[in-house]
């Protein structure tokens, strides 16, 4: 294999058995569904929504049971644990592909993403391929989690300062930058879109327009060609405090295809220092 040179370092793990359901108190008749587990604290929220509809959790935590370039061996893990439903959830960074450890089936996809110089949704498409191809399914948090969709309409008490036309052109102007697989977000300034999400984040994008004066809004969206399975626009806490901090005065998001976290949080916040939050459905806000 032309790939297979001393650029990448192969590894073999041994299974994590303290995750498998037995170990853990949970009926071994009831359905299973894995988690590959990123950052944050989703994946346990998960686990425990999961556990209320009667689904026993089964968790492979990237960083921790497994490394991100161990996709036979968690793929392995999966099979033996007869699990055949999966949720990758959690924050995770683009890793190096150049030092990246991996295993044989790691190796493949990280093959075919350098080979085809790959985005973030070329790779998560990649990633999916694999997981089918082995005869998994894939789901998105929301088919067990659906309460965490960002509904249609105004969130909170404080109004939206822009009117309609502006608020379709924020979004259409996200949408349009989200096909470019450059990013979900733009900033609206006074009516124009000033700014756009690079690979740093939104986050970093909001402190790039703190010192910028005007009426700022942060529009976050839904890529055209995004797996909503695997990587859906998410906003939270980090969201609200930054925005705040860098003198925004609303968000707006994609109503029904954005992960609204923390969500009392976010707009009990946006409530006290006159931010508005508002979900938008893509093609159904009027322009005039």
């Amino acid at each position: 294999c032309r790939y297979a040179d001393h650029r990448f370092r192969t590894q073999q793990t041994t299974f994590p058995v303290m995750y498998a359901p037995e170990k853990n108190g949970i009926d071994l008749s009831s359905p299973k569904v894995g988690i590959i587990a990123g950052n944050g604290d989703l994946p346990d929220r998960l686990s425990d929504a999961l556990r209320v509809q009667g689904i026993a959790p089964v968790v492979a935590r990237l960083g921790l049971d497994f490394g991100v370039g161990q996709a036979g061996a968690i793929m392995a893990f999966f099979k033996s644990q007869s699990v055949t439903d999966l949720v990758m959830v959690g924050g995770l960074q683009r890793p190096n592909w150049l030092t990246l450890k991996v295993d044989g089936a790691g190796l493949r996809i990280v093959s075919r993403v350098l080979f085809r110089m790959l985005g973030d949704d070329g790779l998560l498409r990649v990633v999916r391929d694999a997981l089918e191809d082995e005869g998994f399914r894939v789901h998105g948090v929301q088919r067990y989690m659906p309460e965490l969709l960002a509904p249609n309409g105004l969130l909170g008490q404080i109004s939206a300062s822009i009117g309609t036309g502006d608020l379709a052109r924020g979004l259409n102007a996200a949408k349009e930058h989200g096909a470019r697989d450059m990013g979900q977000s733009v900033v609206m300034v006074d009516g124009k879109v000033e700014a756009f999400e690079k690979r740093d984040g939104t986050n970093a994008l909001m402190r790039q327009m703190a010192g910028v004066n005007g009426c700022k809004i942060l529009f976050k969206a839904s890529k055209p060609q995004q797996d909503l399975d695997l990587d859906l626009p998410t906003i939270g806490r980090r969201t609200i405090d930054t925005a705040i901090q860098c003198g925004f005065n609303g968000i707006a998001v994609e109503a029904g295809r954005t992960l609204f976290l923390d969500r009392d949080y976010v707009v009990e916040q946006a409530d006290r220092n006159g931010l508005f939050v508002i979900g938008l459905v893509s093609g159904e806000v009027s322009h005039d």
